[in-house]
């Protein structure tokens, strides 16, 4: 399986990159999945398809899937039903099940839970991953590391709290341990399918703009400091020189930070998308799949 990861800000055209790569990997024969990490499902506009939490057939080989983040959500609550009644009980506070997702960082832990079911099935030749704004995939890289702690923590302190926690359950203190074993097990299979270039290719978008430069810098710099290499970077929304003061200007400017990221990211594919001068979706999509990777800008 190959997992195609589109990171960036919101805005950028995270998911047309994303549902033209789907589109384009599909029609080379691989049976291919986009699957949408982004509480603000796009894929379905962008695709003119009703996509559900399912995957939903597109086009030949070609699946995509929107997970319900409120249905997902109450789904890891009940996996992991014994952690989360230790922390509310431990902190003092609850939250009901279909709000769990709203909490920071939890969105992005569920949808990576549902990602792995789908890694694991390997019912896809290639995963084409649409995340949520900024790329939160930190989250998960943090997790193993977290959850190691937690553990070391619990089994430190197993015969102090085992007892307090069995007053309320007999055996809920074994119950949080498995529990907090299971999710680290599962963090760590995605966080090394992730890391492995052979598995995993990942595509930062953005638009030739200074926040959006610099915000994307950031996010590839503390990425790669967690051991993930960044790929590619896509630059969309290029204007073409115009006559017109106005055009005339935003071409200069966006030229200057072109040649910012070709500088900055040397080492890496960078494509460069023109305006399309209108919305892209539908059959607008095969001609960003071939501006992609027909002309050879990025591979995956």
């Amino acid at each position: 399986m190959r997992l195609v990861y589109m990171a960036g800000k919101g805005g950028v055209g995270k998911s047309v990159c994303s549902a033209a790569t789907g589109l384009w990997a599909s029609e080379q024969g691989k049976k291919t999945l986009a699957f949408s990490m982004d509480p603000a499902h796009s894929l379905s506009d962008i695709l003119e398809a009703d996509i559900g939490d399912q995957p939903t057939p597109i086009a030949e080989n070609l699946y995509a899937v929107e997970p319900d983040l409120a249905a997902e959500a109450e789904k890891f609550y009940a996996a992991y039903r014994s952690l989360f009644r230790a922390l509310f009980e431990m902190f003092q506070f609850e939250v009901r099940p279909a709000d769990f997702g709203v909490l920071p960082g939890v969105g992005e832990l569920i949808f990576m839970d549902r990602l792995y079911d789908v890694y694991m099935e390997g019912d896809y030749e290639v995963v084409v991953i649409d995340s949520a704004p900024t790329a939160l995939v930190l989250p998960l890289l943090k997790l193993p590391e977290v959850t190691t702690g937690v553990v070391t923590r619990l089994l430190g302190m197993k015969s102090r709290w085992t007892g307090i926690f069995n007053m309320l359950e007999p055996g809920f203190g074994d119950s949080v341990v498995k529990e907090v074993r299971r999710l680290r097990t599962k963090a760590e299979t995605m966080r090394n399918a992730l890391i492995d270039p052979e598995i995993t290719t990942i595509s930062v978008v953005m638009i030739p703009e200074k926040a959006a430069v610099l915000e994307s810098e950031r996010l590839i710099k503390t990425v790669e400091a967690h051991g993930v290499t960044v790929d590619s970077i896509i630059v969309n929304h290029v204007m073409a020189p115009c006559g017109c003061d106005y055009c005339s200007r935003r071409v200069a400017s966006q030229k200057g930070y072109i040649e910012e990221i070709k500088t900055k990211f040397a080492n890496k594919q960078i494509a460069l998308l023109p305006s399309y001068g209108e919305e892209v979706k539908g059959a607008g999509l095969a001609q960003v799949a071939r501006d992609l990777y027909e002309r050879g800008q990025v591979r995956i």
